[in-house]
């Protein structure tokens, strides 16, 4: 009984870690809302319930309601399996369904960038702007252009935006073809978007002075 015990203690953790890792998913270049169900479905429910749970849990996350608008940089919230369980299959399997039939626009049904709105006013730096040049990072880091990309992040960073704050902090903890390993950079960058409400998944151990 004794040893039943501490396996069933050793393995809360775990179970605890799966859950934080599954709790937010960022949507990459590619990424659909049916590919992030798959990924992150639990054990014990059905896609459909997982697709639906998902996409009530992020109300804003889908332009017009259109399942098939993904944009990229955007974090999705994944609902715990209580939660997810709690819908009924048969509900699940319709409402997919309906929202599969009510396609407002014709859309690609991949995260794409979207375009800025053209407009001729000046508007100062703000969380909007912040977070379009975050993506035009994550796009030009994708073509290869590290400057660039660099240059994106630095600025959506030092605006305040956490997701760029992040992506500073891995770059300078990694190093790349632009800057080397900084320890220090990489700390401050992954404090400020903590303090943004920012997840971090085991920030830095690799670099602990030992």
């Amino acid at each position: 009984m004794a040893l039943l015990a501490f396996a069933g203690l050793a393995a809360a953790p775990a179970a605890l870690a799966q859950d934080q890792v599954r709790a937010t998913h960022e949507v990459r270049r590619g990424d659909t809302l049916f590919a992030v169900a798959r990924k992150a479905k639990h054990d014990g429910v059905t896609r459909n319930q997982m697709i639906l749970a998902i996409y009530r849990a992020n109300p804003g996350a889908f332009p017009g309601g259109n399942v098939n608008i993904l944009e990229v940089g955007t974090v999705l919230n994944i609902p715990s399996r209580e939660v997810v369980a709690a819908i009924d299959p048969a509900e699940a399997d319709r409402a997919v369904r309906d929202l599969l039939a009510a396609k407002p626009t014709a859309v690609p049904p991949v995260a794409t960038i979207k375009p800025a709105p053209q407009s001729t006013e000046v508007i100062p730096l703000g969380m909007e702007k912040a977070a379009k040049r975050y993506r035009e990072g994550l796009n030009l880091e994708h073509q290869g252009d590290d400057k660039g990309a660099l240059a994106a992040f630095l600025e959506a960073g030092e605006a305040g935006y956490g997701l760029a704050q992040r992506k500073l902090g891995q770059i300078y903890d990694k190093g790349n073809s632009v800057v080397s390993h900084d320890y220090q950079a990489a700390l401050k960058w992954y404090q400020k978007a903590r303090e943004q409400g920012v997840e971090i998944d085991k920030p830095l151990q690799r670099m602990t002075p030992k």
